[in-house]
């Protein structure tokens, strides 16, 4: 059995496609959200936390880069770092190309706090996933899989077979 009879039929499988990810990826990030919120430390705020995510996975950025990142203006990002590192959680360095540019980086607790918050994070979400059955769970990490490929534009080309 033939899966699509044309290229419109392709089309409006694929529009499918794109609308069910727009309307999915809200709540998976919702939940998410909820988790790390629960399991963060008390002392950080949400938009703390954000950006230790942030510059953890992107160690040495810019206070502007960051301030972008977040949506906030350099002063009020400027704010926000001066919690992380007042908690001990990130620290301002003087770049080694620039000497008049300030660079960000986590430090050893800092990657340690967000490490814990991520794999409590992780386990709630496994709780949850488990009430799906191993093959609906299969399907659901191969779908995935595609769909970050896809995004981040690795995505092949493949000949309708």
């Amino acid at each position: 059995m033939k899966l699509f009879d044309s290229a419109t039929s392709d089309e409006v499988f694929t529009d499918q496609c794109a609308e069910l990810v727009m309307d999915t990826m809200p709540l998976l990030m919702r939940t998410i959200r909820r988790a790390m919120f629960c399991q963060r430390p008390e002392e950080l705020s949400v938009p703390q936390f954000r950006a230790l995510d942030h510059l953890v996975r992107h160690a040495g950025m810019s206070l502007s880069d960051l301030a972008a990142h977040l949506g906030l203006t350099l002063p009020s990002a400027s704010k926000l770092v001066d919690g992380l590192v007042k908690h001990d959680l990130a620290t301002r360095d003087v770049s080694v190309d620039d000497r008049r540019k300030v660079v960000l980086l986590p430090t050893v607790h800092g990657e340690a706090t967000l490490r814990a918050v991520r794999e409590a994070t992780r386990t709630r979400l496994s709780a949850r996933l488990a009430a799906a059955s191993p093959e609906e769970r299969a399907t659901v990490t191969a779908a995935i899989e595609v769909l970050k490929r896809v995004l981040l534009g690795e995505h092949t080309s493949r000949q309708a077979e």
